[in-house]
């Protein structure tokens, strides 16, 4: 529909993103109303992470979106060079759903949820975008009934049979991306379309403990939950969903989210020590570091820890600590 190009606002010196519609407007009507409908809705944010309209111009019947300029990798680019930690996927799931919070009070659904719609910034923001195929509850439909909308794999059960949509949609492709975040890989695959649509309206995905098993177990619950088939099944809301990220983040993560995702950006190498220490301090940097070291090296002592209790309860050794310490100094070093 679209390509969006680097910008420079010469009188304010501000980089910006300037999104060009591609339609003929003469012959594809639709295309043209989705553009206009996605600046309104862009227009009417006001949130750290949803991207910024500027500005809305018309040069010889061409389209043009000014907007914020993020300087970051999108999720996409992230995932494809391996599975995030599940701190920092919850982190970004957080930031999502309280995006999706302010969209649904303002009733926008944002309806195509996917890595390459979320980028992360430099300065730590997660950054939702892209509202091309957004639906306003309150204006007329652009799609006709029964028609899906959406990219295929992160289409929720109600899409793919074109029933009505509502927030909860939006939170089962939330749902969709955490497990691809933390697996590398996404719940529903198929050979074709079809066969995506088959698995995605039947609930057919591996449980995430399976292909992800050190993914601690109530950020799978929580992810299990929005992957549900039935929207009530799936979290009320985005603002629930975001709380439940959040209760799992508190007791891990003891700064803030930016601070956090600035220190993960820094060990992906996509920005150097001084950007970073442009919004941490060095102690802060230090603390992230040490955090992810931590939760690398805590996964082998507890595989290691497990496998010595199994062969020393083979051996019939007789170990002078009840065996309920001992999986509780399991439970705290999967905990890190």
């Amino acid at each position: 529909m679209a390509q969006v190009y680097r910008g420079l606002h010469e009188q304010l010196q501000r980089e910006v993103a300037i999104k060009e519609m591609l339609a003929d407007p003469t012959r594809d009507k639709e295309a043209v109303s989705r553009f206009r409908r996605e600046a309104l809705a862009l227009a009417a944010f006001r949130h750290q992470n949803i991207v910024t309209l500027y500005d809305l111009v018309e040069k010889n019947d061409v389209l043009f979106m000014v907007m914020e300029f993020v300087d970051g990798p999108t999720l996409h680019e992230l995932i494809k060079e391996g599975p995030l930690p599940p701190e920092v996927t919850a982190a970004i799931g957080a930031r999502i759903a309280a995006a999706l919070e302010h969209a649904h009070f303002r009733h926008i659904i944002h309806r195509d949820l996917k890595p390459a719609n979320v980028m992360l910034a430099k300065t730590g923001d997660v950054k939702l975008m892209d509202f091309g195929v957004a639906k306003d509850v309150g204006l007329e439909a652009l799609t006709a009934q029964g028609m899906a909308v959406g990219t295929p794999s992160y289409m929720s059960p109600e899409q793919v049979t074109g029933a009505p949509v509502d927030g909860r949609t939006d939170l089962f492709a939330l749902g969709v991306l955490l497990y691809e975040a933390l697996s590398g890989a996404r719940p529903f695959l198929g050979r074709n379309t079809g066969e995506v649509f088959a698995r995605i309206r039947d609930g057919a995905f591996t449980p995430l403990h399976k292909v992800a098993p050190h993914v601690p177990r109530p950020l799978a619950d929580i992810i299990t939950r929005a992957l549900q088939v039935r929207p009530s099944d799936r979290f009320p809301h985005a603002a629930a969903m975001r709380r439940e990220l959040e209760a799992f983040l508190a007791p891990r993560v003891g700064m803030s989210y930016e601070a956090f995702l600035v220190g993960f950006l820094r060990q992906r190498q996509k920005l150097t020590e001084s950007e970073a220490l442009a919004h941490l301090t060095q102690a802060e940097l230090r603390a992230v570091t040490d955090f992810d070291e931590q939760s690398k090296s805590s996964r082998p002592w507890t595989r290691w820890l497990v496998a010595f209790l199994a062969v020393a309860a083979g051996l019939g050794t007789g170990l002078a600590l009840t065996q309920s310490y001992w999986m509780g100094l399991v439970r705290q070093l999967s905990i890190r």
